[in-house]
């Protein structure tokens, strides 16, 4: 072979490798975020347009779940996936969404182009949102039955899929994985869809719910010191497999995956059992097909798992679980439960701790400093009042602090912490703990005494 006809071949070989498969230009498109508000009711109070194109429509809905744009202030539109039918005149949910921390404005475009990119871009073609498939082998874009969008390639694979990119929500089959995103991150509220304070984060030490609101994480529940095997599963399930007759379903947590871990162990939570060698997370048990449900961080910090009953004739939404509970975890450890600093007995706000002692709580219950205003330090001086039999949130997750210690070590740390709104004292264990946020105080009639800050 000459030297011209190896370099030929040699260019022939390398640009065949180079060749991806394109988007068919039947399957690309371009929508544009303009016309008329839907009717049906919607989550937060939200307005929406139906995401479609003439020529496949299809493809942006699949049972219960389709594609939308969403807004709760004006010009800031979400693309986000809704799970409901309007035909039920229930509340429809947002169970995922694109972009919450970049809204888009009016007349913004979704496009689908043949390099294979899905691009979410402003009306003057600023890009705001994508999945960065450039030139990734895709052909195409669906919505699956389970809720997941997907970008597919010619065999029918995930190039890309909205399950591996969860927000607040996790739904039946999604997972959190520590080599991936491990955690879910709630709203700010019903009318900010951005980043708030909680996160449920999956890692080495468990899956721990966290609160942020000072510039410091307090774990404040969860399930910790357990071995999740590198991911958790949201999954519902049959409690009898391999039977014709109906049977209950269960609503539980997988740790590890099968893929990842042929030998998947299981546990549950408010019963266990054996079944063959797997043990399983129980989180509750229902009469009727759940497989439709998912499992929420709130904007309150509340873990609750909501299922959909099809045969239910209104408020088709079931609440089926919730980490705060009369059957779960007691509902004052919530840090909002009262608010921003309420006096918390078997789940009722019941005073609002001041100087002067207890007085009646309101949602207007707050701590007395809300800054740093009393650092220590020279020609300074830093006051505390007591509450006798009161523990804070984060004391369970935390091994009610540090120590042995003494009070008044204790006290000397908050003084000179200008971030420490109080401190909590075991006198049975001489354990400290320092609180940068105070929220929900919990009573506690056995040895836990708080000071706080004034």
């Amino acid at each position: 072979m000459s030297p011209l006809n190896f370099f030929l071949t040699l260019l022939l070989m390398s640009t065949t490798r180079t060749i991806v498969a394109q988007v068919p230009s039947n399957k690309t498109f371009k929508i544009i975020n303009q016309g008329e508000f839907g009717d049906y009711i919607t989550e937060y109070n939200a307005n929406y347009r139906i995401i479609h194109t003439e020529s496949q429509s299809n493809i942006f809905s699949s049972g219960p779940f389709q594609l939308f744009f969403y807004n709760t202030t004006p010009n800031a539109y979400i693309l986000a996936i809704r799970a409901g039918h309007p035909k039920d005149e229930s509340l429809m949910r947002w169970v995922w969404d694109a972009n919450r921390n970049n809204p888009v404005g009016e007349k913004s475009t979704l496009s689908l182009n043949r390099d294979g990119n899905l691009v979410l871009a402003e009306s003057n073609g600023r890009v705001k949102w994508q999945t960065n498939t450039v030139n990734k082998g895709v052909t195409g874009l669906r919505l699956i039955p389970n809720g997941n969008l997907v970008l597919h390639d010619k065999n029918g694979g995930f190039v890309w899929q909205s399950f591996d990119h969860p927000t607040d929500t996790l739904l039946t089959g999604q997972s959190l994985k520590t080599v991936r995103v491990n955690k879910l991150v709630s709203r700010k509220s019903d009318t900010d869809g951005s980043d708030g304070p909680y996160t449920m984060v999956l890692d080495n030490k468990g899956l721990t719910m966290y609160v942020n609101k000072t510039g410091k994480s307090l774990a404040y529940g969860g399930w910790t010191e357990r071995d999740f095997n590198g991911s958790v599963t949201f999954d519902v399930t049959r409690e009898i497999d391999n039977v014709t007759v109906p049977s209950a379903y269960e609503i539980v947590l997988k740790l590890g995956s099968a893929d990842e871990n042929p030998g998947n162990k299981r546990r549950r939570l408010l019963q266990v059992r054996k079944i063959g060698n797997a043990v399983t997370i129980i989180l509750n048990k229902i009469n009727y097909d759940g497989t439709t449900s998912f499992l929420r961080l709130g904007s309150d910090g509340s873990l609750k798992a909501f299922t959909y009953f099809e045969r239910a004739t209104y408020l088709k939404w079931e609440e089926t679980f919730a980490f705060f509970s009369t059957y779960f975890v007691r509902r004052c450890g919530l840090p909002s439960w009262c608010g921003e600093f309420g006096y918390c007995d078997d789940g009722m706000c019941v005073a609002c701790p001041t100087p002067k002692g207890l007085i009646g709580w309101s949602e207007k219950c707050s701590p007395p400093i809300k800054t740093t205003r009393f650092c220590g330090g020279k020609g300074k001086s830093v006051n505390y009042y007591k509450i006798v039999g009161v523990e804070h949130f984060n004391g369970p997750y935390v091994d009610d602090g540090e120590g042995p210690t003494t009070v008044s070590d204790c006290k000397k740390k908050c003084d000179g912490d200008c971030k420490c709104l109080g401190f909590f004292f075991k006198e049975k264990t001489n354990k400290c703990l320092l609180a940068p946020l105070l929220g929900t105080l919990i009573k506690d009639v056995k040895t836990s005494i708080g000071y706080m800050k004034y």
